[in-house]
């Protein structure tokens, strides 16, 4: 009996208009939306070969005092399915002796109509098309029958209601499922054609398998939302109605509202008034350790009664004067010293207190967006791709690595001095700039493994959602009398 049910399910949703319109969005958007998310990731990543090829031949070997090494983001072959934030991700970052590396980000005029209307990859695709189809293949799937008197007739010849709703769900899931499967299958080939992704390499097929199971889990959500609204309404005029708002508040409204609520209930600074601050205290704690410096060349001066004209000089002219600065050096190292380790911790604590504040508004945002399953959804697919939320503190991570790897090799093997207006300069070890190499930036995107421990509760909530949605049919189908 459910197999007759499933059939009859089946052959109805095959043979309405619906599902002829929902295979022709299917095969044209999935394919040219992966064809131009491909040809977009091959014209990045095309542009940081040249930059890095062009920045390693310039500065490979041989490096100035303050050279300011330069770490480029390659772009993440995983974006091609969905974007997310990486537009708006910096490109590169410039290391710095003080510590205080900068974020560079370059300008996406060659495209921006991508940036203005969103761009077609396989996320934005699920998201504003099949969840809207799944909505309209179901919108009447209960209540029109309901008003057609056919379900009347399945109830009153002794068909459970259960088999009822299953063949339904199940009957929809698979009508919506064909056009799915054969556009994706048609997308694969077009990925596959390019020179830069293979399908089959280590980077791409876990995790796209990942995000196909994830996008099966979010449409068999949707499909049951559908038919929920359906149970619960009398006429199908009501049902899509009902449908097209349900759908606008999960898909356009909670996740905008969201984000601005998190804002209004937990305020924070910008990111320019952070990196601002963190100057201001960079320059505080260089003036004090400058006052000490010259306080402390002064008191040394004083005690071997060198001529004050030998603290002008880099090389002092008489005897007392010599060892004068031999004993300032001695002791003003341990004092630079402490002012690098006060700097280090005052910035650190700056970052520290301020991640952690934007983190809380982070979690609020997400917290109330997650009341959508869209919003869910979005979550894992982005956090597979290495373009979710946490994609910034990724690239805050690298580029932190990166300049403790420049300073290693290169900003701690030289020491500077600083005088008034006269700087002098020591090398540890023999150190010899001019052969001096500046390390690889190796940028390390997220794994599937902690892509997954991180989304799972998003993947716990899609599968909370279809059982929510399918117990909702079923109490509005139990609620219908067939007297």
């Amino acid at each position: 009996m459910l197999r007759i049910l499933v059939t009859k399910e089946i052959a109805d949703a095959i043979l309405d208009l619906r599902f002829v319109i929902t295979t022709l969005l299917c095969l044209v958007l999935l394919p040219l939306g992966m064809y131009v998310s491909r040809r977009d990731y091959e014209r990045r990543l095309d542009a940081y070969r040249r930059e890095h090829q062009q920045y390693r031949q310039r500065y490979g070997t041989g490096v100035e005092i303050y050279t300011e090494a330069q770490g480029l983001r390659p772009p993440p072959v995983l974006s091609i399915f969905g974007s997310g934030v990486d537009p708006f991700l910096p490109d590169k970052m410039t290391t710095a002796r003080s510590g205080l590396w900068r974020t560079i980000k370059q300008p996406s005029t060659d495209n921006p109509h991508s940036l203005l209307f969103g761009k077609a990859d396989l996320l934005s695709n699920v998201v504003f098309v099949l969840s809207l189809a799944a909505m309209i293949l179901t919108f009447n799937s209960i209540s029109g029958e309901r008003e057609s008197g056919t379900l009347a007739l399945m109830i009153a010849g002794a068909v459970p209601r259960r088999r009822v709703l299953l063949s339904k769900i199940v009957g929809n899931y698979v009508a919506l499922l064909i056009p799915f499967t054969i556009s994706m299958l048609i997308a694969l080939v077009v990925l596959d054609l390019s020179p830069d992704v293979s399908i089959l390499s280590r980077e791409v097929w876990p995790a796209f398998l990942v995000i196909v199971a994830v996008t099966l889990v979010f449409l068999l959500g949707m499909v049951c939302l559908g038919l929920c609204l359906s149970a619960l309404t009398r006429h199908p005029m009501n049902s899509i109605v009902l449908a097209l708002f349900v759908w606008a508040v999960l898909i356009l409204g909670i996740p905008k509202v969201s984000p601005m609520l998190a804002g209004v209930l937990y305020p924070i600074e910008s990111a320019s008034v952070h990196d601002l601050t963190r100057r201001l205290v960079a320059e505080d704690i260089d003036r004090e350790m400058i006052e000490e410096r010259e306080s402390l060349r002064e008191k040394c001066f004083r005690e071997y009664g060198a001529p004050e004209e030998d603290m002008h000089t880099t090389g002092p002219r008489t005897e007392a004067g010599r060892r004068a600065k031999k004993t300032f050096e001695e002791r003003f190292a341990p004092v630079e010293q402490r002012y690098e380790r006060r700097l280090a911790e005052e910035l650190g604590r700056i970052d520290q207190d301020y991640a952690r504040r934007r983190q809380v508004q982070f979690s609020l945002a997400t917290e109330l967006s997650r009341i959508s399953p869209i919003c869910s959804y979005t979550y894992v697919v982005c956090g597979l791709c290495g373009t979710g939320t946490s994609a910034s503190d990724d690239f805050t991570a690298n580029a932190r690595r990166y300049q403790d790897q420049v300073k290693q090799a290169v900003y701690d093997k030289v020491i500077i001095r600083r005088w008034r207006s006269l700087v002098s300069y020591h090398y540890v070890d023999d150190f010899d700039l001019s052969k001096a190499v500046l390390p690889e930036m190796k940028y390390m995107y997220p794994t599937v493994a902690q892509a997954l421990q991180a989304g799972w509760p998003d993947v716990l909530l899609l599968v909370l959602f279809d059982v929510l949605f399918c117990a909702l049919a079923f109490l509005g189908l139990n609620r219908y009398d067939v007297r």
